[in-house]
């Protein structure tokens, strides 16, 4: 060592060397958060603590004593991200938390209460039990739901405490499993505290969005730790040297250290008591003070320890370094004395601080660096022969790979590149996978016989790592690793190319874009009519299905009748599809008992293959739906649910088949219900195409709720994704169009309703009448608007032509179940003299055709609308009052705020009084505490699910509550009666 860095001769006593404060300084307002937090935790509401500060400043000491109080009335488990560079060791502080929950209950225990998850389990820790099939497709995120899975179980037991540290080199599926369980759980004494550092957090770093979403989350508090001042810091020197510093010392180790604890712990420990303090010149020289002071042999074992990366087991050690154990113990015992390392789950070691693994990483000459890592990677690889079973395979062949290539050994390292892409995406760590991917790329042209090493071409490989990063969320990865692979596959070899287009299909199909089905077609061009019957019967099943949704009906059932007739026995999954697209179209088609039999036979190929019934389930659903046949899509929705609750994906393919409950709850009157339903997918993050579709419910719910310009607002943040998807699948136009014709007129916005009635122009069609035929009730109710605001011209209603084209689109829909009441309604909309909706005997036969459980709740309170302003237009005042009393009830019931806005401007403008008991106007306007507590709730912004998670009651009564909110301050909206309070009860 050179003389100049050497300051061994200045260490006092070991006792001091190896001290830390006894007291913790400076950490008195956080460390009294993080226990509040907990104790709203042990009374049942989850909570997030999210640590951030840089190296040093002392967030594992506040966890440490955080969770050594925490223990007495919960049970902690820890895991632990390690750094190893691009490349981050999947899943490694999940192996930790598993282990301590394991500890805790047994194996037997754990492996019960994984369930239906039970071999996700096993493929994350012990792949030889894992069943031999596996679909990327309901196994994305079945790691998330594995871990939340038993929280819930053991926090049902004894509290938990879920401790994660060093955030910033978590791999991408940990933070998948950190995102999910943040959101999902929701109820349950558990408690998430997480620590990163602030400075490694740069720009770009994937953290930085990780940490915006969830600061989103009511649930999760984030603190970030300051430096100390010049008072804590002769504290903390006070607590490590027995007495108090000088106040000349004091204020050296201030400037020195500039208030980061661990380098005041450093620096105290350095030279002797005097007032004059000679520290190192360097940062550099702070962290290897300690390592100096070490013998030859423990600075050799120390430096063993840095190549090894974050901790390393004591049994690899000793292979590693090859010394006889006393000598290897007595060098270990020497670093443990002097601070330099602690001792890690009585396992193995990890350097007291990251910052001081790195200073003595560096001290490693190039042929010492060399020879070390080759020995971990063939230790490592020797372990991994060894324990075919077991945990931890899956990080081992990473940190395999990593140190083949430390060790610059190209070949082996590509090979195990390979071999840890394999086991990545067979334990769900697709990100890992695809990072292993891109790295046997790098590689590709500098190990000879690649192709032979790989197992497989450079396309090939290509196309892997691409599906890895699709299964990973980076579609647009995904898509620029296809493209490379488009480029350089042999165009002749059709199969090839037909799955990369295929590939490529299916991510664009994913993100919702249009050029899908032109990617599809040339997929299936590519290939010849006999090649590879069972890629060609997926492609056709795929191909049908963007037909179908894109309103190219005959196409989809030639497509599908194909697929169905060429699929092979052992691909029933792609005939399953094609039964489920060509029923689905020619139901649309009005050839119903065609359809619903081709959806039974969907069913019946689906059989054992859970994603093939989970579309089923969803399709079917949907269509039943549409079928206006409520209860019956709810229990087929019930039904997938519960499949995808037995699969282990209740929270991920569960959720997106939830959300087909949404628009049959909502026709049936349950709003509540659905709103809280709509939340809770949307904070699950599905896939683009579904989050459209929830955002487009939201927007529907508020409008009816009475807030249509909030509707307005969240259309115009989604207008460009929404147009987008509308661009070529009809369900989106349709239903887009029918509600902004909605939100348009109750804004008063005339000229935009107008403007979206112009989907039923005829050259874009919107495909089933079961989209169709809501929409014609729309412009219908449009046109009639747009007549009363031309006044009354000439002795025929204006704009004839187009009343002429609705008439005309609906008479082609006669044989759907809803045919007749929309008939009766477009009669009653444009029926009067003028075609304004004044016909008060075509609005009692639309009522009448109304009561019936094929119309959806809105549809009947549209009715009783248009009934009451029709007898209000005849004079029939009598009439017209019991109409909008009743309306009333019924639109306060179920939270139809938009209603009763417009039955009280109604009646207001008719004059109209109810006989006593009917709007009952001697009630009391008072509200009790309970209802105060509750508004003042939905004033932060909260759903009836959440008050009710908040205040331990039912969504039902939450809604009750809301009702007589709502009635009590005479507000249409959740929003107007939160303005309403605001002077009395909200001050």
């Amino acid at each position: 060592m050179s003389g100049g860095r050497s300051v061994g001769s200045r260490w006092h006593d070991s006792r001091v060397r190896a001290a830390v404060a006894d007291v913790m300084i400076g950490r008195e307002s956080e460390f009294a958060e993080l226990r509040a937090l907990f104790d709203e935790t042990l009374a049942g509401t989850p909570r997030v603590a999210i640590i951030g500060g840089e190296a040093g400043i002392g967030k594992s000491r506040l966890i440490s004593e955080f969770t050594a109080r925490a223990a007495d009335d919960a049970l902690v488990v820890v895991g632990q991200c390690v750094d190893f560079g691009a490349v981050n060791v999947p899943y490694a502080p999940l192996a930790g938390l598993l282990r301590g929950i394991v500890a805790a209950y047994g194996v037997e225990s754990v492996t019960e209460a994984a369930g239906a998850n039970r071999d996700t389990l096993w493929r994350l820790t012990e792949p030889e039990r894992a069943s031999g099939s596996k679909d990327d497709d309901s196994g994305v995120n079945r790691p998330s739901e594995l871990l939340t899975a038993l929280f819930e179980r053991f926090a049902a037991i004894r509290p938990l405490v879920v401790v994660i540290e060093d955030l910033q080199w978590a791999d991408p599926a940990t933070l998948d499993v950190l995102r999910f369980a943040a959101r999902v759980l929701t109820r349950g004494p558990i408690m998430i505290v997480l620590s990163y550092r602030s400075d490694d957090v740069g720009r770009g770093h994937p953290l930085r969005a990780f940490l915006a979403e969830l600061e989103r989350n009511r649930r999760v508090d984030r603190m970030t730790l300051n430096r100390l001042t010049l008072e804590q810091v002769r504290e903390q020197a006070a607590s490590l040297l027995g007495s108090s510093p000088s106040a000349r010392r004091s204020a050296a180790l201030f400037e020195r250290s500039e208030g980061v604890p661990f380098f005041v712990e450093e620096l105290v420990c350095i030279d002797d008591d005097s007032d004059t303090v000679v520290v190192p010149e360097t940062l550099r020289e702070i962290l290897l003070a300690r390592y100096e002071t070490l013998d030859e042999n423990a600075q050799y074992i120390m430096r063993a320890l840095a190549a090894g990366g974050g901790w390393v087991d004591h049994d690899l050690l000793e292979e590693v370094v090859a010394l006889p154990a006393d000598e290897l113990e007595l060098a270990l015992r020497t670093g443990v004395d002097a601070g330099v390392v602690v001792v890690v789950q009585g396992r193995g070691y990890a350097f007291r601080h990251a910052l001081v693994r790195d200073a003595i990483g560096q001290e490693l000459l190039p042929g010492e660096s060399t020879r070390l890592h080759v020995r971990y990677a063939e230790a490592l690889t020797r372990r991994q022969e060894l324990q075919k079973a077991g945990p931890g395979r899956i990080g081992r062949a990473v940190l395999i790979s990593h140190q083949w290539m430390e060790g610059h050994d190209v070949e082996r390292a590509f090979a195990t590149a390979i071999d840890a892409m394999a086991l990545g995406v067979t334990g769900f760590a697709y990100a890992s996978a695809a990072q292993m991917g891109d790295r046997a790329l790098e590689l590709w042209d500098r190990v000879p016989d690649a192709e032979a090493t790989a197992g497989m071409n450079h396309v090939d490989l290509i196309a892997k790592t691409a599906h890895s990063w699709r299964n990973a969320g980076e579609p647009q990865r995904s898509l620029a690793m296809i493209e490379l692979a488009l480029a350089e596959v042999d165009r002749t070899d059709g199969i090839a190319l037909a799955r990369l287009l295929r590939d490529k299909a299916t991510v664009l199909s994913v993100e919702g874009r249009s050029d899908a089905v032109p990617v599809f077609e040339a997929a299936l061009d590519a290939l010849a009519p006999d090649e590879e019957p069972m890629l060609r019967a997926n492609i056709l099943a795929e191909l049908a299905a963007q037909y179908m949704i894109s309103d190219r009906p005959e196409e989809a059932i030639v497509r599908a009748t194909s697929a169905l007739e060429i699929a092979p026995a052992d691909a029933p999954r792609s005939a399953s599809i094609a039964a489920n697209i060509r029923g689905g179209t020619l139901i649309a088609l009005g050839r119903i008992d065609e359809g619903l039999a081709d959806f039974a036979l969907s069913r019946q190929y689906a059989e054992g293959d859970t994603p093939a019934q989970l579309r089923f389930f969803v399709n079917y659903s949907d269509t039943l739906h549409l079928l206006a046949r409520y209860e019956e899509s709810l229990a087929v929705a019930s039904e997938g649910l519960a499949l995808a609750r037995e699969a282990g994906v209740e929270r991920s393919s569960g959720a997106i088949l939830a959300v087909n409950t949404v628009d049959p709850m909502f026709a049936l009157g349950r709003w509540d219900e659905a709103d809280d339903l709509i939340d809770a997918s949307l904070d699950l993050e599905p896939p683009m195409v579904f989050r459209l579709y929830l955002r487009r419910a939201k927007l529907r719910s508020a409008l009816w709720r009475g807030d249509p310009d909030t509707a307005w607002e969240m259309y115009r943040e989604w207008a460009a994704r929404m147009s987008q998807l509308a661009s070529f699948e009809y369900q989106t136009r349709a239903g887009v169009a029918h509600d902004l014709i909605y939100v348009a007129l109750a804004r008063g916005d005339q000229a935009t309703a107008t403007e979206f009635a112009q989907a039923l122009d005829g050259s874009r069609p919107v495909g089933s009448p079961g989209w169709e035929l809501p929409l014609i009730g729309a412009a219908a109710l449009e046109l009639a608007r747009r007549r009363e605001t031309n006044g009354k011209v000439g002795t025929k209603p204006a704009f004839a032509d187009e009343e002429a084209h609705l008439r005309e689109l609906l008479a082609g829909d006669t044989v759907w179940p809803t045919h007749g009441f929309w008939t009766a309604f477009l009669a009653a909309q444009l029926g009067g003299d003028f075609g304004t909706g004044t016909d008060v005997e075509a609005w009692e036969r639309a009522a009448v055709a109304a009561d019936s459980p094929t119309v959806a709740v809105l549809s009947r309170l549209l009715t009783s609308y248009g009934l009451a302003r029709a007898q209000l237009e005849s004079g029939d005042r009598a009439a017209a009052t019991a109409t909008c009393v009743a309306l009333r009830a019924e639109a306060e019931a179920i939270g139809a705020g938009l209603f009763v806005r417009w039955v009280d401007e109604l009646m207001g403008r008719g004059g109209l009084a109810p006989e006593r008991g009917g709007l009952d106007t001697d009630r009391d306007t008072e509200l009790t505490a309970r209802e105060q507590q509750v508004l003042a709730l939905v004033a932060e912004g909260l759903s009836n699910g959440q008050i009710a998670e908040r205040l331990y009651i039912s969504r039902k009564t939450v809604s009750v509550h809301v009702s007589a909110i709502l009635r009590k301050l005479g507000a249409a909206s959740r929003t107007e009666a939160v303005r309403l309070s605001r002077p009395a009860t909200l001050s």
